[in-house]
């Protein structure tokens, strides 16, 4: 009979070490993605409110007929000036988590159109150094016209 060779699990013991090491960098990176997938969800839902918000501004200023030349030749169209001041007055009371940067109100006889970039601000991405100070920026355009 030959000498018995045994191990005492030093291989087992090198195993479980790995793992010990390997279990918080994993729950490190799954914290990581979960707050990743969190700060890109709030932004989007930013973003989407912003969206019904000037959507129901541009439908408001659709609305908006020119009495005046209703009254004169019996046309209807929007009136611009007024659409104008009722697109900007819904976006300045409007109480927005993101700010917006860029408004463009182009109104014609029959259509009102609003182009809005509004900068939404991360929640998890203010603890990345150097990034504390960014936001993402989103255009938003949305036109109504006018049904006669």
């Amino acid at each position: 009979m030959g000498p018995e060779t045994t191990t005492h699990g030093s291989s087992a013991v090198g195993e479980r070490a790995t793992a010990l090491v390997l279990v918080p960098a994993l729950m490190l990176v799954l914290i990581v993605l979960a707050s990743i997938a969190l700060d890109l969800s709030a932004v989007a839902g930013s973003q989407r409110s912003t969206e019904r918000i000037v959507a129901a501004a541009v439908d408001d200023a659709a609305g908006m007929i020119d009495g005046r030349a209703h009254q004169i030749d019996g046309t209807v169209s929007i009136d611009r000036s007024a659409a104008e001041r009722v697109v900007r007055a819904r976006l300045d009371d409007a109480r927005l988590r993101g700010r917006i940067t860029d408004i463009r109100v182009t109104v014609t006889d029959t259509t009102v159109e609003a182009s809005v970039r509004v900068e939404t601000p991360h929640i998890f991405l203010h603890a990345v150094p150097g990034m504390a100070d960014r936001a993402l920026s989103a255009p938003i355009h949305l036109r109504a016209r006018l049904r006669t």
